[in-house]
């Protein structure tokens, strides 16, 4: 009678991922157990060995896409796993992977290594994220004339909750005392970061696009600067009122329609409109016109 989960002992395995290109995409890999499979890829090359199914935590649905794909393991990734069916070891699923520190590079000729040669990255430390142990990896940041704060990151191993992915997109979660933060980060720099008192800082390396569907609020309890290296284009289809006590305008107003001035108008120096003097020009009476009118301005 073939042998299975639930009758039986389990029959656990170690072993190294050296596939996950799954043509079912389920999230399989081919893993050379140790104990199981020999290193010597003449006799067991890795495209015979068994795909592994990987199982995934209660945090996850497993069905029509909800909850985290089951991806994250790479070409050289140790894991710990048992076999479905006992004995006969065909039929392998992984239930977790194993963080070391890897003494050598990916030997590509040998099982249990890497065939592409690309993991470890790095040779002689631990393999938990570098930011999660404390080290900042980030470079300085692009100079700006809002003068926005440096990083406050100051991690404390085991404080500093990170996810990582291969391309160098990370997030943080970080309780490090005195030093929490939430960073996203982009591989091409663009991230926002929050600090520990509550300030925000977000950067863009490129274009920058925000749509609302509906209506849009903005309080802003302090003041607002905003710099613009090129021009700067507003257009509004209805009416657009601003309230304000004082309004200081410095440079050219170019001005296309009518404008309508409830309220007095004053000039500090002399402007000139249609050809007209706005603050010095006089008007001169001329004789015979009636009480309260005068020429045109000269």
């Amino acid at each position: 009678m073939r042998e299975f989960v639930g009758k039986g002992d389990f029959t656990w395995f170690f072993g190294v991922v050296e596939d996950r290109s799954d043509p079912a995409q389920l999230g399989r890999v081919r893993v050379r157990a140790y104990g199981y499979h020999t290193d010597d890829k003449d006799k067991i090359p890795t495209d015979s060995l068994p795909w592994a199914i990987p199982l995934s935590g209660i945090d996850s649905a497993s069905i029509s896409g909800i909850g985290n794909t089951p991806t994250g393991m790479v070409e050289g990734t140790w894991v710990i796993g048992f076999f479905l069916d006992g004995e006969r070891a065909q039929e392998p699923a992984v239930v977790g992977t194993l963080s070391g520190a890897p003494s050598q590079a990916a030997e590509t000729t040998l099982g249990f290594n890497d065939p592409n040669g690309v993991y470890p990255k790095y040779t002689g430390e631990s393999d938990v994220n570098k930011r999660a142990r404390g080290i900042n990896t980030d470079l300085a940041p692009p100079a700006d004339k809002i003068n926005s704060p440096a990083s406050k990151f100051a991690s404390v191993y085991p404080l500093n909750h990170v996810r990582e992915t291969e391309s160098g997109h990370y997030k943080e979660y970080d309780d490090t005392p005195d030093a929490e933060r939430i960073k996203e980060f982009h591989k091409s720099g663009t991230m926002y970061e929050v600090y520990p008192d509550g300030d925000k800082v977000t950067r863009v390396v490129k274009d920058n696009y925000t749509v609302v569907a509906s209506n849009d609020s903005i309080h802003v309890k302090g003041n607002v600067t905003v710099f613009v290296d090129g021009n700067a284009d507003l257009t509004v289809s209805g009416t657009t009122t601003v309230d304000t006590p004082t309004t200081n305008w410095t440079g050219n107003i170019n001005l296309t329609g009518d404008l309508d001035i409830t309220g007095k108008s004053t000039a500090s120096v002399d402007h000139i409109s249609a050809g007209i003097s706005g603050k010095g020009h006089t008007h001169i009476d001329t004789a015979g016109l009636g009480r309260g009118k005068t020429s045109k301005p000269q």
